[in-house]
């Protein structure tokens, strides 16, 4: 088994549909995404909230895969959270209740193959 310590993406500002923050790779069959976690970092003078996503391959964002289900953001605050174990193919996706204020910033993340 080989393991590998990884940062999943860059900084990114959410928006107000689901966007992809990170693609588990697809070029080995048995990769796994384990203890991965993500901070919001919310950069407004009011509370917003952060819907995040662990999708299957071949899946949607929905109810059945949200990990992080429209919780609230204080202004000027974070929300770590952790994220499922995802295999190949798998997707996190995340988008907030207001545009541009805020930034989804991976914190770890661990592949296994």
């Amino acid at each position: 088994m080989t393991v590998q310590v990884i940062q999943m993406f860059t900084p990114t500002v959410l928006t107000t549909t689901a966007a992809t923050l990170y693609t588990v790779d697809t070029g080995n069959v048995a990769t796994v995404l384990a203890r991965g976690r993500i901070r919001f970092t919310n950069t407004s003078a009011s509370a917003v909230t952060v819907t995040a996503y662990g999708v299957p391959s071949a899946g949607t964002a929905g109810s059945g895969n949200d990990f992080c289900p429209a919780l609230t953001v204080p202004p000027s605050s974070n929300l770590d959270i952790d994220v499922p174990v995802l295999s190949t193919g798998g997707l996190i996706q995340a988008l907030a209740s207001t545009a541009g204020v805020v930034v989804a910033h991976a914190m770890d993340g661990v592949l296994f193959s």
